[in-house]
């Protein structure tokens, strides 16, 4: 007699085939709405943190999920999930998971489903999606012409200029890089994404914690954003920054860094479930001011300026989770 599969087999099973199906229809509604109109429309109207049936809605189906498995983690859930081989029901949801993205398992659960998916029968095309989610994102960066970094930049040797136009979050005034240059200081630029980027506000908060480490090695640090002085205000009231804050509203300093901006490389199948993980651990993504124009989907970056302005450290993210450690920082020479 076959050996029967237990109840934490079975929960997993159901569990993992409702998220399958809440990002299948996720999918599905955002295809059928990027042929609606405009592809630039689709993307800054339906792509809303606020909006449940907006692909961002996967975040939180991660997070129930990782709940209903009683977990915390992806790698957690992959870990239970590889330990009963025995289930076919599990096998079949897994099948199905990998159908909508590969790339974001680990690799213990990759050698699982290699061995089990010569056994499972494949279902007809009219059961797999149309399009798989990373695949859907990488046609929308390809339609808009967006690319995760500006080629033929030359980070690590190329000064930046001390007269670049800069405003001051706190105060409007217009000021330049010369203002931080020439004090025997190392300048660390942390330049930001999106105002209500949640990993954005954490490694600043990081930042803070280690400020003593910053001091010894005599950086200074200097956020930088692309967004308006109004929601800067915002951020920073919301935030507790306590460093200078400029703005660079014509993204110059971004190009000059080679940042570019990417859909595949923010909402990417593997970052999503990284993303549910906040979620499932009580964090909530911070919402966006309705009157304040933003950009999700630009790349940040962390760069550590000599006294002199040149470039000794360059950190570009190759996506929001993307951030070098206060280690990495300090090893710049």
């Amino acid at each position: 007699m076959a050996e029967q599969p237990d109840s934490t087999a079975i929960s997993c099973a159901k569990a993992l085939s409702s998220f399958v199906e809440k990002g299948k229809a996720l999918l599905d509604l955002a295809e059928k709405e990027s042929r609606e109109g405009s592809c630039q429309e689709f993307v800054r109207q339906k792509i809303r943190i606020e909006r449940k049936q907006s692909l961002l809605g996967l975040i939180e189906a991660g997070a129930t999920l990782y709940n209903s498995l009683s977990v915390k983690q992806k790698k957690d859930a992959e870990d239970l999930w590889s330990k009963n081989t025995n289930c076919a029901a599990l096998r079949e949801a897994l099948q199905d998971f990998k159908e909508l993205e590969v790339s974001s398992f680990n690799t213990k659960c990759k050698i699982f489903l290699k061995s089990i998916l010569t056994t499972v029968v494949l279902r007809s095309a009219a059961n797999v999606p149309q399009v798989q989610w990373d695949a859907f994102l990488q046609r929308l960066d390809d339609e808009l012409q967006l690319s995760p970094k500006i080629h033929n930049v030359d980070h690590q040797s190329k000064c930046i200029s001390p007269d670049t136009p800069l405003i001051d979050a706190r105060t409007g005034e217009t000021v330049t890089l010369q203002k931080y240059l020439g004090r025997g200081k190392k300048i660390l630029l942390v330049l930001i994404r999106q105002f209500s980027c949640l990993l954005c506000r954490l490694h600043v908060q990081d930042l803070q914690k280690n400020q003593s480490s910053l001091d010894a090695h005599s950086v200074q640090v200097v956020v930088i954003s692309f967004g308006c002085q109004e929601g800067a205000s915002h951020w920073v009231e919301q935030t507790g920054c306590q460093y200078d804050m400029l703005l660079n509203p014509s993204r110059k300093m971004y190009s000059a860094f080679g940042l570019g901006a990417s859909l595949q490389k923010v909402l990417n199948f593997g970052n999503m479930l990284i993303y549910s993980e906040y979620v499932a651990n009580d964090m909530e993504f911070p919402r966006e001011l309705p009157w304040i124009q933003d950009d999700m989907f630009q790349l940040g970056g962390n760069f550590v300026l000599d006294e002199h302005g040149r470039v000794l450290f360059s950190h570009r993210c190759q996506s929001p989770i993307d951030r070098p450690s206060v280690e990495d920082i300090l090893s710049a020479q």
